[in-house]
């Protein structure tokens, strides 16, 4: 295997803003697991029902679908690291007057489901900011390096962050772990102040320095201008967007129902369980240590069509599969190619979309990408209690997923966009 491969994620610091924003983005990520945790489990403990504690699932995913396209288009108005900051104290102040709630012993479950809500609004708002100042903080040959850092980061903390928010939970309370979230929220504001680097381009200019057509100052135009440059101007990131809503259509099948699909089919115990979800986090490190020998090689959109179809493969193989090492083995690597499929479509957006749009395009993508997940995940409790069998489950979602992929050779994501050659550098 090459030096770059070994590298990996080594290699020239890429900068003290972007080690902030890495910084940032971790540790408000743990923010978001705590309450992700601890506001489902409060409810549950109040009324004892689990209809209720579901309401709260689906009460911080609607902010995804409602608030994605103004996010993204308050993203490309204003200087991102301020909306950052911005975002980072709406939700220290929210977790904050929620831990006052709790401390005097209010056992509203209403004052809980406004809460879960207007912190998950935070979130839709943050992420196409967050997104559109990574490449205005690292050089353009380092972002599959900066991407990967970022999308390794993330995984982790869905492994660490729901572990870290039980401990302090049963260590105290409540109230305690929400005060805590608070605190990670305004620790990573601290951390975005501290980015002097410049975080959006002047109002009217492209990366790369193209022409720049007229800002548009009304909501419904700015989102209209987003639309056009995907359906009519980038036509690979439409291709790769409706890739990834198919392709979550199958993961989603199998990834909602794993937890049941491990315990009952395959008798694991919770702790058997814990070993599966661990092995993603080794997954995610993994796929992210191969990203930049990848993205010097290949192009992006070519490498997450090849990750589509081996990721189906990958599903389809845990039909066979009994033991947990196998199991684990087999769920690390489909993760380690999830996190390459990610970072790859990061790169392909920030390399070809203007800079004045990219928060809106980013927004728009992932609203699209994400639209399939909650239909896949009732649609596979249902087909699970109507059929009983989990293993046709299994051949559905990754004979879709690799049907998603060998489909999109057809399609403009099979081209060349977005890479660039090392030897031009």
């Amino acid at each position: 295997m090459s030096t770059d491969v070994r590298a990996g994620l080594a290699g020239r610091r890429l900068g003290a803003p972007y080690e902030l924003l890495l910084f940032a983005f971790v540790v408000s990520g743990l923010g978001n697991w705590i309450y992700r945790l601890a506001l489902p489990l409060m409810v549950f403990e109040l009324t004892g029902s689990a209809l209720n504690t579901a309401v709260v699932y689906a009460l911080e995913y609607a902010p995804l679908l409602l608030l994605s396209l103004p996010g993204g288009v308050i993203a490309d108005r204003f200087e991102r690291r301020r909306i950052l900051v911005v975002g980072d104290l709406a939700a220290t102040v929210l977790a904050g007057v929620l831990a006052l709630i709790v401390t005097s012993g209010s056992s509203s479950v209403l004052l809980v489901y406004l809460a879960a809500f207007l912190l998950a609004c935070v979130e839709p708002l943050y992420y196409p900011a967050f997104q559109g100042m990574v490449p205005d903080l690292v050089r353009d040959k380092d972002l599959e390096r900066a991407n990967a850092w970022m999308q390794m980061g993330d995984n982790v903390m869905s492994l660490a962050g729901p572990a870290v928010a039980g401990v302090l939970i049963a260590a105290v309370g409540y109230e305690g772990a929400i005060w805590a979230d608070a605190g990670t929220f305004a620790v990573s504001a601290l951390a975005m102040v501290a980015i002097r680097a410049r975080s959006k381009p002047p109002a009217g200019t492209e990366r790369d320095g193209a022409a720049a057509g007229p800002v548009r100052r009304d909501l419904l135009g700015e989102v209209k201008d987003s639309l056009v440059h995907i359906t009519r101007e980038n036509r690979p990131l439409l291709s790769g967007a409706v890739l990834f809503a198919l392709a979550n259509l199958g993961t989603w099948l199998v990834q909602a129902n794993l937890v049941y699909y491990l315990s009952d089919y395959q008798a694991m115990s919770p702790a058997l369980i814990g070993v599966v979800f661990a092995a993603q986090g080794a997954g995610a490190v993994l796929g992210a240590a191969v990203c930049p020998w990848l993205g010097r090689r290949f192009a992006p959109g070519r490498v997450v069509i090849a990750g589509t179809v081996l990721a189906g493969a990958g599903i389809v193989l845990l039909i066979p599969l009994r033991d947990v090492v196998s199991i684990s083995v087999l769920w690390a690597l489909i993760y380690g190619i999830g996190t390459v499929n990610m970072v790859s479509w990061f790169v392909l957006r920030q390399r070809t979309v203007p800079a004045r749009m990219l928060g809106r395009v980013v927004a728009t993508t992932r609203m699209i990408a994400f639209m399939s997940i909650p239909v896949a995940s009732v649609l596979g409790g249902v087909l699970e209690q109507h059929w009983h069998n989990m293993y046709l489950i299994i051949a559905i979602a990754g004979g879709l997923r690799l049907l998603v992929g060998l489909g999109a050779l057809l399609s403009p994501l099979n081209s060349a966009a977005g890479w660039r050659n090392p030897a031009d550098s």
